[in-house]
């Protein structure tokens, strides 16, 4: 267990999950709108890559049109496999008994970190071509319901006592947390540019990146350890803008339908873990002195997911 003086790091803000859905909503609306505008004798494509609309349906016509003839979704089965890395357990504003194991101030647990769990739900995507790219890009925004995942600690914190003695040597009989912590519902929108090299072939592989929000909420501790006085602590996740990098392939089936394997890694990002108000009980001194008031153990997060997805899917 070493002390720790150095001041915490700022985490970056980040926009509310339905901006990012809504911006994807008026790019996609914008480049419908524009391509509503083109005549045949300034644009070189043709078929359903190019608006049909005549000038008299006017904006909101020429964008239905054209999302009619160049959008796509597909459906399927999401597995998302945390493989994030997590700094040491840090404790701090420890009081009484607990500034006795602990330490002054703040301090770091050796050989300890926290973790997320993986999950597997349906996921879908909704995908419109990219005007004037004859249907190699395309922007796609994917959807899932709300993943609930378990927030973990992990190494020594699983079966070894954070505080087996006070700094003094007296045993506290404090248990292990053991793996789970507790639980969180994740809904990770992302949005990604796609670009296929070929569109006119039975197998259409693609590469694409865009950015996810990492929103968070409904968190719940449940921990025996950490309720045994009945004062659940409170877990908070900081909820940053992740990047992806995406990788998939097509195959293509009769009547405009496919299927698609798709991979999509997501990083660059960091979420601060923090748990408030943690009490916990000394088997062989709460009775004398009271509950170990430890105050707020956080750890910091290098984000790194991975989401694999088979789909069924359907071009209009």
């Amino acid at each position: 267990m070493n002390q720790d003086t150095t001041s915490e790091r700022r985490w970056p803000g980040a926009k509310t999950a339905m901006a990012l859905i809504g911006g994807a909503s008026l790019l996609f609306a914008g480049i419908a709108g524009a391509q509503g505008q083109m005549r045949d004798d300034g644009y070189s494509g043709s078929g359903m890559d190019r608006l049909e609309a005549e000038p008299e349906q006017g904006l909101i016509g020429g964008a239905i049109d054209y999302v009619k003839h160049n959008a796509y979704f597909r459906v399927g089965v999401l597995h998302f496999q945390y493989y994030g890395d997590s700094s040491r357990l840090k404790v701090e504003n420890a009081q009484g008994l607990a500034a006795q194991a602990f330490g002054e101030g703040s301090s770091r647990l050796d050989h300890t970190g926290s973790s997320a769990g993986d999950n597997t739900t349906l996921g879908g995507t909704i995908g419109l071509f990219v005007p004037k790219t004859g249907k190699h890009l395309a922007m796609e925004v994917t959807l899932a319901p709300p993943l609930k995942l378990d927030f973990e600690v992990s190494k020594n914190a699983v079966d070894e006592s954070l505080a087996p003695t006070t700094q003094s040597g007296i045993p506290t009989g404090v248990p292990p947390l053991g793996r789970k912590i507790g639980s969180f519902k994740a809904l990770p929108p992302n949005l990604t540019l796609v670009y296929r090299p070929w569109v006119d072939t039975l197998i259409q592989p693609y590469i694409g990146a865009g950015a996810m929000y990492l929103y968070t909420y409904d968190t719940d501790v449940n921990n025996s350890v950490l309720n045994a006085y009945g004062n659940e602590p409170t877990l908070n996740l900081s909820k940053p803008v992740a990047c992806v990098g995406q990788l998939g392939v097509d195959f293509s089936l009769p009547k405009n339908m496919f299927l698609t394997a798709d991979v999509k890694y997501v990083g660059c990002a960091e979420v601060e873990a923090k748990l408030n108000d943690v009490v916990i009980n000394s088997p062989t001194l709460s009775d004398t002195v009271g509950p170990i008031d430890v105050g707020t153990v956080s750890s910091t997060n290098e984000f790194k997911a991975v989401l694999y997805q088979l789909s069924f899917g359907m071009r209009f």
